[in-house]
């Protein structure tokens, strides 16, 4: 075998921008992370046997020797080239889906939107091609027969929980900036928070999951602004809140309480995350976000985001802290924000002071 075609490309930067470098990096160590996982933790030397048997070779000592190329799969160091892609395909199907998943170009802000719709909403899946086009629409129609993004489309997408429905409601946040809808691309970032939390649980997804926040938020969410409140999400500790919602999951679970198929989880999930069981963790699991300038250039409407963003902050503490889970957060909170001060309800210390927390959110 040709080695090119081994062990993929050089290292993913030749003529490509840092950007388009991260996210190549990304979808390699995701397709890596699925056949490691198909294949039951196999080591890589067993994988690049399974997968690039002919390129082992003997050195002049006549030790079996090998390129440890698979190693620099796990570490997104290398593109593969499409004959590995096909054998890996046919060994662990799907993984191909995951390296050539449209969603890697709709959040590259380098791919024209008006070029690459069709390609990309052709790309998704039929679960997703449901919520977005009217029932009965032809594939021929789907440019003409969409469904008009709402909030009710944008529910039905999380709804979904799915890497496709992600995808999604990246393009409809993509339409909405190129159409000027400021409002609108909110409501796509806030979803796309939600399914992305949804899917955190997730394998192979659970194991990237702080760095796919940073890469999206970067690359796409993170210039959203609605009301002089930019959204935040790459730098947000995702890994905290994605193991808030397993481990309410796994809890009702344990108690014959919860249906352990991922479907159930999802619609638990997006119970807690609508503040159907406790507006802490309503405000805690929110979308993050920072004060731009112009909200630091107005005085009152600072203070209320201050006091706002203290809430969502304060809410994790009656999350995961037993002392404050013994109290209730709604009276807290009604407590907090009728007094004039800015001053939490006091614990055992005295009443915490209103203090702007780390990076506004």
């Amino acid at each position: 075998m040709i080695l090119s075609e081994a062990c993929g490309k050089s290292a993913p930067g030749r003529g490509r921008s840092p950007l388009r470098q991260r996210i190549d990096q990304q979808r390699v160590q995701l397709w890596f992370q699925w056949i490691q996982l198909r294949s039951q933790g196999a080591t890589y030397y067993a994988l690049e046997k399974q997968l690039i048997g002919d390129g082992f070779g003997r050195n002049a000592e006549g030790v079996l020797s090998h390129r440890h190329r698979m190693a620099r799969y796990a570490q997104g160091k290398h593109v593969p080239r499409s004959a590995l892609i096909e054998r890996a395909e046919l060994a662990f199907p799907r993984s191909r889906a995951l390296l050539e998943h449209v969603y890697w170009d709709i959040i590259d802000p380098e791919k024209d939107l008006m070029t690459h719709r069709p390609r990309w909403l052709a790309g998704l899946g039929p679960e997703t091609q449901r919520v977005l086009h009217r029932s009965g629409s032809r594939a021929s129609e789907f440019m003409v027969d969409r469904e008009k993004t709402s909030r009710r489309l944008l529910r039905r997408l999380e709804q979904l929980g799915s890497f496709e429905a992600l995808a999604a409601t990246a393009l409809l946040l993509r339409e909405a900036q190129a159409e000027g809808h400021e409002s609108l691309a909110y409501q796509c970032a806030q979803s796309f928070w939600v399914i992305l939390l949804l899917i955190g649980s997730t394998v192979p997804f659970i194991n990237l999951l702080p760095a796919m926040a940073a890469l999206a938020g970067e690359a796409l969410i993170d210039h959203v602004q609605h009301d002089d409140e930019q959204v935040e999400i790459a730098t947000a500790p995702v890994r905290l809140y994605e193991q808030i919602l397993r481990h309410h999951c796994l809890a009702r679970e344990d108690r014959g309480l919860l249906d352990p198929r991922w479907n159930s989880w999802v619609r638990y999930r997006l119970q807690l995350m609508r503040g159907d069981y406790g507006f802490d963790l309503l405000f805690a699991l929110g979308l993050p976000t920072r004060a731009t300038e112009a909200l630091h250039a107005d005085p009152a409407r600072y203070l209320a985001f201050q006091r706002d963003a203290f809430v969502r902050w304060k809410a994790l503490d009656y999350i995961t802290q037993a002392e404050w889970a013994k109290r209730s957060f709604m009276d807290d909170w009604v407590a907090y924000m009728g007094d004039p001060e800015g001053r939490w309800p006091e614990l055992s210390d005295g009443p915490v002071p209103l203090a702007e927390p780390p990076s506004d959110g």
